[in-house]
């Protein structure tokens, strides 16, 4: 257990770096209110009680994701100069309050603004200092603890749809939206006051708790780099045409799954099973690549996850079996949380520490980008190609040509 003092946390007995897995999986999980996944929840009643069109909903829910996006970067360099402690103490208090806010709009172009302050600072700023909260406390083993982060954030936020639907059916949706910020505030504030630790230094430990065994770890910049020095540097941006592909694909086949798995004749409750084997997929994607990246094939990973993200749209496109369905799910969940790692490891491992959170929202901002470009991509490819089976075969050309480029050009060569 911590002890506290008036200067701050002091030492426990054991490495606190696995506690800090624990605190960053739940408050990722405490994003759920700002994800796509807890929006769902409430579209049709507001829909319907703004006297509006699903697709106005959708519009004003797409220009605030887009705007949202812009913000991440600055919000990363914020957490670099403040700290992941200081940093979600603020984030709670703003992502609670956005969340309020969400009770009383009153029309559609309020509506965006409502949803830019939810995806600005859950889907964003909220999770991005939970992930960098993590990278600060390993080293040798950062792929392992970011795998286990995604991988227990992901079945937290599971439940949270679940959550929200009870309260819109029990207490309507507008009062919904003011539990979730009182929810939000309480958690989130205990969390980021009661348990984050910015550095293993300010509880006179070191990563990974001292512990690797002598082995030598290659690749790592201990100091990290400047912004433009990245922004120059051939790895991030093989980084970054990955996780735009898997963002772009992965979005466009979850949101048209009940168009592409028609075509094959599953019902939409048929289809939405599917989503089953995918969290499996995300679950297993997260923990083996997040593994895979300590070691010493890490940088031929994103290679692997542009391969099996062609493997997917193959699968999708080609297959009819339900054996071969529930692999094409599979691997879709595996591109997720493998990709999700891949990411939150490499970007520390080849440019250091120094502006992690900067670096993370440059990321993030290409890859938010990416989703909202998916499932236009996919409406216009099943429109020119016939089918949407038809746009995935054509789709498997991108990442199949990224499969050769990460090899060529992989992180940590150029």
């Amino acid at each position: 257990m911590i002890e506290t003092s008036g200067s701050g946390p002091r030492s426990p007995d054991a490495f606190y770096g696995w506690w800090m897995v624990g605190l960053a999986s739940l408050a990722g999980a405490l994003t759920g209110p700002g994800q796509s996944i807890g929006v769902s929840v409430f579209r049709e009643s507001i829909a319907v009680d703004l006297h509006t069109t699903d697709t106005a909903v959708s519009t004003a829910y797409l220009v605030g994701t887009l705007l949202a996006s812009m913000t991440l970067p600055r919000i990363g360099r914020w957490v670099d100069e403040v700290g992941s402690r200081r940093a979600m103490t603020m984030v709670a208090v703003a992502f609670s309050l956005a969340l309020a806010h969400m009770a009383i709009v009153g029309h559609v172009i309020w509506l965006a603004a409502g949803f830019l302050g939810i995806r600005m600072l859950g889907q964003g700023a909220l999770a991005l200092v939970a992930q960098v909260s993590v990278t600060h406390w390993f080293d040798i083993r950062r792929g392992l603890a970011l795998g286990v982060t995604m991988t227990f954030t992901a079945a937290g936020m599971a439940v949270v749809p679940l959550l929200l639907s009870l309260g819109v059916s029990a207490w309507g949706w507008r009062s919904t939206w003011l539990v979730a910020a009182a929810i939000i505030l309480v958690a989130v504030l205990a969390i980021a006051r009661l348990g984050l630790v910015d550095q293993p230094a300010d509880l006179g430990q070191v990563r990974d708790g001292g512990v690797g065994g002598g082995r030598e770890v290659s690749f790592q910049v201990v100091q990290g780099v400047g912004r433009s020095e990245v922004l120059r540097s051939a790895s991030f941006w093989m980084l970054a045409a990955v996780a735009s592909a898997n963002s772009v694909l992965i979005t466009g086949m979850v949101f048209h799954q009940t168009n592409v798995l028609g075509e094959l004749g599953y019902s939409n409750t048929g289809a939405a099973a599917m989503f089953l084997p995918q969290a499996i997929g995300a679950i297993v994607g997260g923990l083996t690549f997040g593994w895979a990246c300590d070691h010493r094939g890490r940088f031929l990973m994103p290679a692997a996850v542009a391969a099996l993200l062609a493997t997917g749209c193959l699968l999708g496109g080609l297959g009819s079996s339900s054996g071969t369905v529930f692999a094409y799910s599979i691997v879709l969940g595996v591109c997720t949380g493998g990709g999700a790692a891949v990411n939150g490891t490499l970007l520390p491992a080849l440019f250091g520490l120094r502006n992690i959170g900067t670096l993370t929202g440059l990321l993030k901002v290409i890859s938010v980008m990416s989703t909202a470009i998916g499932p236009l991509a996919f409406s216009i490819g099943a429109d020119v190609f016939g089918t949407y089976r038809g746009a995935l075969v054509v789709f498997a050309i991108w990442p199949a040509v990224l499969v050769g480029a990460a090899v060529i050009w992989r992180p940590g060569r150029a």
